[in-house]
């Protein structure tokens, strides 16, 4: 464990504290300091700038530590979007919610296609396939398994904010890619 300036990541557990520990595993574990160490290596700003870049648009990102943890507002609609690069081979892919219209007799008027753009490189969406997996097979997302008998391919992530008053799964399969968020907007119900 360790402090960066007056912030201090918490895990749920210590779980293989002192330990050399992959990246998978630190991220099929969802463990706090893996994520802090990596952020202190790319740097806050650098960071921000990246989720920008990727496609995040909450202009009131702020560059800090704590961001590593999913820090800022994301709606889950933007969520959804990222996490389709992983399936899409690294193409992004921003929800569209209607792909034509259709007058009563069935007549076209007018058809929709979705935006797309490259925002990872197809090695690096394969490598987060490879991870994602072992969160789902054997991490924090592996009760989607057991509970419901999926046995498709597929990838996730899960997350919590402090006392679990916003929680969220990511979970995607080649084909489909889904976003549930359980919390509040006003965070007097939290």
């Amino acid at each position: 464990q360790r402090t960066y300036g007056n912030w201090t990541p918490r895990n749920s557990g210590s779980s293989r504290v002192g330990s050399m520990v992959t990246l998978q595993w630190g991220l099929q574990q969802s463990n706090n300091w893996i994520s802090a160490y990596l952020m202190d290596h790319v740097t806050p700003p650098r960071f921000a700038d990246m989720l920008k870049r990727y496609g995040v648009r909450n202009n009131m990102i702020e560059p800090y530590m704590p961001l590593c943890l999913g820090t800022c507002d994301i709606k889950v609609s933007e969520m959804v979007s990222g996490y389709s690069a992983f399936a899409n081979h690294g193409i992004r892919t921003l929800p569209m919610y209607v792909t034509r219209i259709v007058d009563v007799e069935g007549t076209i008027l007018a058809e929709f296609q979705p935006q797309q753009s490259e925002v990872i490189s197809e090695d690096s969406s394969y490598k987060m396939i490879y991870m994602m997996r072992s969160v789902i097979d054997g991490g924090t997302g592996s009760r989607i398994r057991s509970r419901y008998n999926l046995r498709c391919d597929m990838g996730g992530k899960t997350g919590t904010t402090n006392n679990n008053s916003d929680c969220w799964f990511m979970g995607y399969t080649p084909s489909l890619v889904s976003g549930v968020w359980v919390g509040g907007e006003d965070r007097d119900i939290h």
